[in-house]
């Protein structure tokens, strides 16, 4: 595995002001001003960025590699950063008007959205009226735009031929024109601000839309191959980098808890319990299998990708077999060793009890959930797939 090793060191170099400002994050539910900071003079918000508008336009093996660093030194803040360059991506779906207007103030632009719940669009003359509630908006109250998905509307009903499938929009807008529904109270992960936004008959011009469809051509200022490379494998450098690096600290820290515990009724340390270096083995294991596989996977799309491959279904199915098994194994790993630390991983002076309850929000995700197993064997399987972001 291989990328820009002067961004992974810049992520690397921030670890001491993310981790000083963790629990602050955590405390307020956002990230903390000095972080976004940091994220924003590195770089590191502009990788998805086309060159032309000042962006770095890197390669998705790269990011992978910043966003698992990060995320190594604070699991919200390696989540804050995925967001926003998730949805600069999308950017290239866009008229070029609109991308043009997004960043006409300049490359750090921090775009907050949500993908899966659609508010409703009304067409009107150069537009759309965008009307709804959406939750789950990642740095809502640090973005300077807004994109959310929207079913668009004939009257009553949805509008498109076939009534199973309605015609959906992806809307950007400014963020002062929606209002943040304070609703981000979780278990953890709470330094992300994922809040609801509320959008009331807000104007979108059609510039700053697109049709929710697996084709497209890119725009003027996409035309490189990062914006070719198809959607699901974006997906696999988002949640899987965090999580893997959730599990790679819950194992280093048992280890070293391991080394000078010795557990209630016993006379041994826990590093000499059998049980202990089983557990320890199979996190490992399956740690390290998942993460190859990821890389190999994304190594592999990428190639063909550069040499103006169009990816198969079956193709983009291992991608998502990638990103689901690298969620599902991180999640066994951070359990075992759960198990493992016993009385010491419930307290909240641990670092194991935060790694735990990270990894509960996160496998929740749509992306991370079981049932993406599911989506893979239907097209294994010659089947139809259950999952329509895979077609994209």
């Amino acid at each position: 595995v291989s990328g820009d090793t002067t961004l992974i060191e810049a992520a690397r170099q921030i670890a001491l002001v993310i981790q000083e400002h963790s629990e602050e994050a955590e405390r307020e539910r956002r990230l903390s001003q000095p972080v976004l900071a940091a994220l924003y003079e590195t770089g590191l918000l502009r990788m998805f960025t086309p060159r032309s508008l000042g962006g770095l336009e890197v390669d998705p093996i790269t990011r992978a590699l910043v966003i698992e660093v990060v995320a190594g030194h604070d699991t919200a803040a390696g989540w804050t950063l995925v967001n926003p360059l998730d949805w600069a991506h999308l950017c290239a779906r866009l008229p070029d008007e609109g991308a043009e207007e997004i960043y006409s103030r300049g490359a750090n632009v921090l775009i907050a959205a949500q993908f899966g719940r659609p508010m409703m669009a009304t067409p009107v003359q150069g537009g759309y009226r965008i009307t709804g509630q959406s939750p789950f908006v990642s740095n809502c109250y640090d973005a300077n735009w807004i994109a959310v998905t929207a079913m668009v509307m004939d009257g009553a009903q949805s509008r498109g031929e076939d009534r199973d499938e309605p015609e959906m929009v992806m809307a950007y807008f400014p963020s002062e024109s929606c209002q943040i529904i304070d609703t981000w109270n979780v278990l953890r992960m709470r330094g992300t601000g994922s809040n609801d936004v509320l959008v009331t008959d807000v104007f979108v011009p059609r510039a700053r839309t697109f049709p929710m469809a697996p084709g497209f051509e890119p725009g003027f200022h996409y035309q490189g191959p990062l914006y070719r490379f198809p959607v699901i494998g974006i997906a696999a450098t988002r949640i899987p980098p965090v999580m893997l690096a959730v599990a790679r600290l819950a194992i280093d820290e048992v280890s070293a808890l391991a080394q000078g515990k010795t557990p209630v009724a016993s006379s041994t340390l826990l590093r000499e319990r059998a049980s202990a270096q089983a557990n320890s083995a199979k996190a490992e294991g399956v740690l390290r299998s998942a993460r190859l596989l990821l890389y190999d996977t994304l190594s592999l799309a990428w190639e063909a990708t550069l040499k103006g491959e169009t990816p198969s279904l079956s193709q983009k199915a291992d991608l998502l077999l990638a990103i689901t098994h690298a969620a599902n194994s991180a999640t066994k790993a951070v359990e075992l060793m759960y198990s493992v630390a016993g009385t010491s991983g419930i307290r909240t002076s641990s670092p194991l009890e935060r790694y735990f309850r990270d990894i509960q929000v996160l496998k929740h995700h749509v992306l991370a959930a079981e049932t993406r197993y599911v989506t893979v064997g239907q097209v294994y399987l010659g089947l139809p797939p259950d999952f329509p972001v895979l077609a994209f």
